[in-house]
């Protein structure tokens, strides 16, 4: 059943290898429910073609009543929000290889003008050093008041405190003033994460000047990373950063 707050995992298994490799590709993208549109499959082909993708983190996923998502390449878990006619929407972690366990998190709070949650997916995945990496991707409460936005992340965050070893906790946070971003980066620290300063900032969706869309990450090697110009289709440019476990480098 097509509910939000019931994730759904996708059938095929499309495994290139066991573990994810020494070095890595994430991709981060607030895609604006255009997954299932032939132009944007085209496109997201031609990024796999570009960049070394092994990981996807995306928000504003769109799954129909047959589960389909558009991504074959990748093994997915999606934690939808929203449910409308036979679809729904959310997020989606996918990968190359099978995670060792999800699971999701809907915000107990509802945005004040369309009474909906947000949802974040939370997912485990072995490195090629032994060492068990965290992919946390969000799209954050966006329409509520700083209280509320504080409360939620700080939930999110405590879901995975407790963690140790590698962790990327990415996606849309809507941290579209000082206050928010305030909280993200408060938090983000308590965690040692560290934040990726994109070279092409200017290409990050922001309002007044405060970027929405984050990478922030601990215990990886980050040898590079990218704004992909995509606004074609979406009103978010992806992200792109490439990780190597910190044993391949030693």
């Amino acid at each position: 059943m097509l509910t939000p707050g019931t994730m759904i995992h996708s059938t095929s298994e499309p495994y290139r290898y066991e573990t994810l490799p020494h070095e890595f590709g994430l991709l981060c993208w607030n895609i604006h429910k255009q997954n299932l549109m032939l132009p944007f499959k085209r496109y997201f082909e031609e990024l796999l073609e570009r960049y070394t993708i092994d990981l996807v983190a995306l928000q504003e996923v769109k799954i129909n009543s047959n589960r389909t998502a558009s991504f074959e390449r990748f093994h997915f878990a999606f934690a939808p929000n929203i449910k409308f006619f036979d679809h729904v929407y959310g997020v989606l972690n996918g990968s190359r290889i099978r995670e060792k366990e999800t699971f999701s998190l809907l915000s107990t709070h509802r945005e004040s003008m369309l009474q909906t949650h947000k949802s974040a997916i939370f997912s485990y995945y072995p490195l090629y050093d032994g060492e068990i990496l965290l992919l946390v991707n969000l799209h954050a409460i966006n329409f509520s008041t700083t209280r509320v936005y504080h409360k939620e992340i700080e939930t999110l965050f405590e879901k995975i405190r407790h963690h140790q070893g590698a962790m990327i906790v990415t996606g849309d946070f809507n941290s579209w003033n000082r206050k928010r971003m305030n909280v993200v980066l408060k938090l983000a620290g308590a965690l040692d994460l560290q934040t990726i300063k994109m070279d092409q900032a200017h290409l990050i969706k922001s309002f007044m000047k405060y970027k929405l869309d984050h990478i922030f990450y601990r215990g990886l090697h980050l040898k590079a990373h990218t704004v992909i110009d995509s606004k074609h289709f979406s009103d978010h440019n992806a992200l792109y950063a490439r990780f190597a476990s910190l044993s391949s480098i030693a």
